[in-house]
């Protein structure tokens, strides 16, 4: 399943908001290899999170987010051009209304990635078919994707890691990467593959939030 959170919405959806925070969470103590703790929540909300992006989550049946993806246009701030403008080189610097950027892909279980397999498969699936859609419906040309190792090491071993734009580059301790995505409809093909039948169904955010979900 799958919910698309607009930025300024996220405060009438604080469980969700925060499954999502979690789940960077944990992903950042598998990253660095550190244990609970070590790395708080504010370590993972960047200041591109209160640029109000918009949020594309992926959910397992049981509606708990299992994969998050943060879009933000190239025409204001973004990770590839600001947070390393002085590490990437001068060509790499994209701003165009036809191109945006995603970052700050998470996905469940990472430590723990054989276990999940399907899980994870349906997540980059989900997202990347919900990618391919909100950049056709915006008339976008191409997608920017900045990840982190081991998330690009996920999209790599799938078949899904786009086209290499930079060697690795550092932030905050991570290995970072940069991708080039074009839209069209061929880039659905694997992503579909993972999603499976009738994964990428979208759901109700009202209901997602609703009092049955406490128990996350």
């Amino acid at each position: 399943m799958i919910a698309l959170l607009p930025g300024e919405s996220r405060a009438l959806f604080p469980r969700l908001t925060d499954q999502m925070y979690d789940l960077r969470l944990s992903a950042a103590w598998a990253c660095l290899d550190r244990p609970p703790g070590a790395v708080n929540r504010q370590a993972v909300v960047d200041y591109f999170d209160s640029l109000d992006p918009l949020y594309v989550l992926a959910l397992d049946d049981a509606a708990r987010i299992v994969g998050a993806l943060r879009l933000l246009p190239t025409t204001g701030a973004t990770m590839l051009n600001d947070a390393f403008a002085s590490a990437a080189p001068q060509r790499l610097r994209i701003e165009s209304p036809l191109i945006w950027e995603a970052s700050r892909l998470t996905l469940a279980a990472i430590e723990n990635c054989q276990a999940q397999e399907r899980i994870i498969d349906r997540a980059i699936g989900e997202i990347g078919v919900a990618l391919n859609e909100i950049a056709q419906a915006a008339a976008l040309t191409h997608v920017i994707g900045v990840f982190a190792g081991d998330a690009q090491r996920m999209l790599s071993r799938r078949g899904c890691a786009g086209e290499s734009l930079a060697p690795p580059m550092s932030l905050d301790g991570m290995q970072m990467f940069v991708a080039l995505y074009e839209v069209r409809p061929a880039m659905d093909a694997q992503f579909l593959h993972l999603a499976g039948d009738a994964a990428c169904r979208p759901v109700n955010l009202a209901e997602l939030e609703s009092a049955r979900f406490r128990g996350r």
